[in-house]
C-alpha cells in the first residue's frame, strides 16, 4: 500500500494543512519510497483572483506527481486540494496530531490500525 503524508522540510514533522506541505512523503508500507516536492506549498502560485475551479486546477499540477498512490493521511485539507486529491483516485483520511507526530511515527500507527 502507497501512503502519503505531507511534511515540512524536514521531510519528517507533519503539516497540518495539507495545501501548504513542502513535499509530500510517499511510502510503501512503512519504508519510505520518496519525497515529492508540493509547489503550492511553496508560495508558487498565487490565490488572488482564483476561482474554485482555478483553484482546484492549480492544486491538480501539484498532486498529479501522487497518481498511483492509494492513500493520504491528512490533519486539514482545504476544498479544492481534497478534490485534486480525490480526483486521481487518492483516498483522503483525516487524522489527528496525537495519532502522530512524524511521518514515520504516523504511518506505523495506521499501518497498525492505531488509528
Amino acid at each position: 500500500m502507497k501512503i502519503i503524508v505531507a511534511v515540512d522540510t524536514d521531510k519528517q514533522t507533519i503539516v497540518k494543512k495539507t495545501g501548504q506541505a513542502a513535499f509530500f512523503a510517499i511510502y510503501n508500507d512503512d519504508k519510505i519510497l520518496e519525497y515529492i516536492e508540493n509547489f503550492h506549498g511553496r508560495g508558487k502560485h498565487n490565490h488572488n483572483n482564483m476561482t474554485q475551479t482555478e483553484h482546484t486546477s492549480e492544486h491538480a499540477k501539484d498532486v498529479a506527481g501522487l497518481k498511483g498512490c492509494d492513500i493520504i493521511l491528512v490533519q486539514a485539507v482545504g476544498e479544492s486540494m481534497r478534490i485534486s486529491l480525490e480526483e486521481i483516485g487518492l483516498k483522503v483520511k483525516k487524522v489527528r496530531k496525537k495519532d502522530g507526530l512524524t511521518a514515520d511515527e504516523l504511518v506505523k500507527n495506521f499501518l497498525d490500525d492505531n488509528i
